[in-house]
């Protein structure tokens, strides 16, 4: 049976739920860093994640967007094009 119409609960949460917890994660963040302000702390974060290789490749897909896949349908095999490396670009400093 399918489910139609209005669900409590269903959908994207609203601008103020969303802003809500963007207020928790950043004062997280300044708490964590130990610093002033929200854009120092969003740096320090992102060269966390940059030390790590899941953590590049999360930035990569969100700076760069996603791989390209190119499927080949005769073969059923997906090559992916390689992730650039922009660690030579961040100053660990």
């Amino acid at each position: 049976m399918t489910r139609g119409g209005k669900r409590e609960g269903a959908g994207r949460p609203t601008k103020v739920d969303e802003h809500k917890a963007n207020v928790i994660f950043l004062n997280a963040l300044k708490t964590v860093y130990n610093t002033d302000t929200e854009q120092q702390a969003k740096e320090k974060f992102v060269i966390d994640l940059m030390k790590d290789y899941r953590g590049k490749h999360f930035v990569a897909e969100h700076i760069f967007g996603k791989a390209n896949s190119i499927l080949d349908l005769n073969t059923k095999e997906i090559v992916q094009q390689p992730i650039l490396s922009i660690n030579p670009l961040i100053d660990y400093d």
